[in-house]
């Protein structure tokens, strides 16, 4: 199997709904990502996925978010999912491998740090 990551950074605010902690007002995060991808074989290139290309397709689906408020994005307004990092990393995973998993590669995993010290990840 081979595997590849690309990372990237944006910054956005957020508010998560129903924590009762500090965490339910108004903040904003550098957040940082990290994309995964896997293949069991690599394409005519020797590739599992060109980086330039996953670079500006992660920065299109991350782009949704920068500089905003991710609660008045779909899907993270109210009633839709809460915009907790957990939840966020599941959307850029889904929204990823919309656009690349195929019967050769898949996105396997998306890392969301919002801190250095506090991560969440989603594997689907």
């Amino acid at each position: 199997m081979y595997r590849i990551s690309k990372q990237l950074w944006f910054c956005a605010a957020h508010q998560v709904r129903l924590s009762e902690t500090q965490c339910e007002a108004l903040h904003g995060h550098n957040y940082r990502v990290l994309v995964h991808a896997e293949a069991k074989e690599l394409d005519r290139t020797s590739y599992v996925l060109d980086f330039a290309e996953l670079k500006k397709v992660a920065l299109e689906v991350c782009g949704r978010f920068d500089h905003l408020n991710i609660n008045d994005v779909e899907p993270f307004r109210e009633g839709e999912r809460n915009p907790s990092a957990e939840e966020l990393a599941r959307y850029l995973c889904e929204q990823l491998g919309r656009r690349f998993d195929d019967d050769r590669v898949r996105i396997c995993k998306v890392e969301v740090w919002e801190t250095d010290n506090n991560r969440a990840e989603y594997v689907p």
